[in-house]
């Protein structure tokens, strides 16, 4: 066993779930991976059951940290669009072998109250 002091894959990983560890953030990520942009409110209707608040913090962490572009168009009403950089696309691998995994071991949330499924290439 390895002293986890040393170890650079821990300090790796660390970085890794810093960065994605929020509770939605995979789904967020898979969403806009997979079906490309999408306007806040189609996030909302997505991972259901997610709340409005919630999903502002998530995606207010995901843009700061370059996984997420939003853009605003100055209209009538405000239009605002989210969607994946070319830095969280290079994630869709790890993204798509997370959701063969739970596929894979049957894992389901029951409790409305957790986040949604991964299903990386299934249309939401």
């Amino acid at each position: 066993m390895t002293d986890d002091t040393t170890d650079p894959t821990v300090c790796d990983m660390a970085g890794f779930t810093g960065v994605i560890g929020g509770r939605w953030k995979l789904g967020i990520l898979c969403t806009l991976t997979t079906d490309g942009k999408a306007r806040f409110n189609e996030l909302v209707e997505r991972l259901r059951p997610i709340t409005p608040t919630t999903l502002t913090r998530q995606l207010r962490e995901l843009e700061r940290d370059g996984l997420v572009e939003r853009t605003q168009y100055n209209e009538i009403p405000p239009r605002v669009e989210y969607e994946a950089t070319e830095l969280s696309a290079t994630l869709r691998p790890v993204l798509e072998t997370i959701a063969e995994w739970v596929h894979t071991h049957s894992i389901h949330t029951s409790n409305s109250t957790e986040p949604a499924g991964i299903e990386v290439g299934q249309p939401a």
